[in-house]
């Protein structure tokens, strides 16, 4: 809720909608951030699969095998 009233206004509007005495707790905790960096899953599962796309018989997940 306070991400779209922070779109559709600004983050007092948010911070007082939810009774935060602060613009910063509203901020930090209630608005959603913008991811930090580009979803690249697909290219990462590739790695994991041989030439036809498949995934590899032993791909594991971990560091551990």
């Amino acid at each position: 809720m306070a991400t779209l009233i922070k779109e559709e206004t600004d983050t007092k509007s948010a911070a007082a909608q939810l009774g935060h005495s602060s613009e910063e707790v509203t901020d930090t905790y209630y608005i959603a951030k913008p991811a930090q960096a580009p979803d690249v899953s697909d290219i990462l599962e590739r790695l994991g699969a041989d030439p036809t796309g498949r995934p590899a018989p032993d791909a594991h997940n971990d560091a551990h095998g």
